[in-house]
């Protein structure tokens, strides 16, 4: 999965750095609230959720035209059965329409994982919005969540997900100081997954 991961050569406007999965997966897995939700609080932990991978990569693709901002892509590819795959993206397009009007997540959910309510590290999402697909692969699913901020602020998070056939790739963009939306480049997606399906072949 590494060597179909996109470089910075071909993400236009972005460097690239190779992430371990162990330096991921250190976050706690996240809970939810609401469990129709669990899939979008597994994500936004930047972790997989549902079956293990056979195989996985990430990258962190910062922008480098903008100096004045954290503004910063992650990439989690990953390769599992086509049911599996399959199943990924109807959970995680099914918790977009359930969890509309927000959620919280945090830790692991204690000793029997599940939400607990007065842990201070809590993240509250004010709301979750679907975002108009890109063409790209068999399907994509496209939402942002909205993190409430210490003193009144929130933080939008933007998720792409894009499949084809049993490779999934999913992406997180933030923008850490400004706090403003950042868009997926379609480039990007539709790049990445041609070269997954490039190397699948």
């Amino acid at each position: 999965m590494d060597r179909a991961a996109l470089t910075a050569s071909e993400a236009k406007g972005f460097s690239a750095e190779r992430v371990d999965a162990e330096t991921i997966e250190l976050a706690t897995r996240k809970t939810a609230d609401k469990p129709a939700c669990q899939p979008l609080a597994e994500a936004s932990a930047l972790v997989a959720y549902g079956p293990k991978p056979k195989a996985e990569a990430y990258r962190l693709y910062t922008a480098t035209k903008d100096d004045l901002s954290v503004h910063a892509i992650t990439a989690h590819l990953m390769s599992y059965g086509e049911d599996e795959a399959k199943a990924k993206l109807q959970k995680i397009r099914a918790a977009v329409k359930a969890c509309s009007g927000g959620f919280a997540a945090g830790g692991d959910g204690g000793e029997n994982g599940e939400f607990d309510p007065s842990d201070e590290d809590n993240v509250n999402y004010s709301a979750v919005r679907p975002l108009a697909g890109v063409e790209a692969g068999s399907e994509v699913v496209g939402c942002r969540l909205v993190a409430q901020l210490p003193g009144g602020r929130s933080m939008p998070h933007t998720y792409v997900v894009a499949r084809s056939g049993p490779l999934v790739v999913t992406y997180e963009g933030v923008d850490g100081v400004r706090s403003k939306a950042v868009e997926v480049p379609e480039a990007m997606v539709v790049g990445q997954i041609a070269k997954l399906e490039k190397a699948a072949s």
